[in-house]
């Protein structure tokens, strides 16, 4: 009984701990420079740097405007915004900068 109870425990602690790790990498992995990106409830948000609407999707809720494109992004995630603009310029944004995706939305 003492061996099942540690098994139990052991496996709850690496499962655990490999769920956290995940979330943490994935958060990481959908920057891009020029962007905001956020992950709640399995959805990626996605704003401009600098943008008013920042403060309230770090905090899980959400601008007037809502823009939703479902299985869009990375991994078939569904990408939300404020701006469909914004979605367009991130999803052609190469890892690591913006570019003219951004340089697009500025006209």
């Amino acid at each position: 009984m003492r061996m099942l109870a540690l098994a139990l425990a052991t496996s709850t602690l690496v499962l655990g701990a490999c769920a956290t790790s995940s979330a943490d990498k994935a958060a990481v992995s959908f920057d891009k420079k020029g962007f905001y990106t956020h992950v709640h409830d399995g959805r990626l948000w996605v704003l401009k740097e600098g943008d008013k609407d920042i403060e309230l999707v770090s905090k899980n809720r959400e601008p007037k405007e809502v823009v939703t494109r479902i299985a869009a992004g990375p991994n078939n995630m569904t990408v939300k915004s404020n701006k469909a603009e914004v979605i367009d310029a991130y999803l052609a944004a190469k890892e690591g900068h913006a570019g003219a995706a951004l340089a697009a939305m500025r006209r």
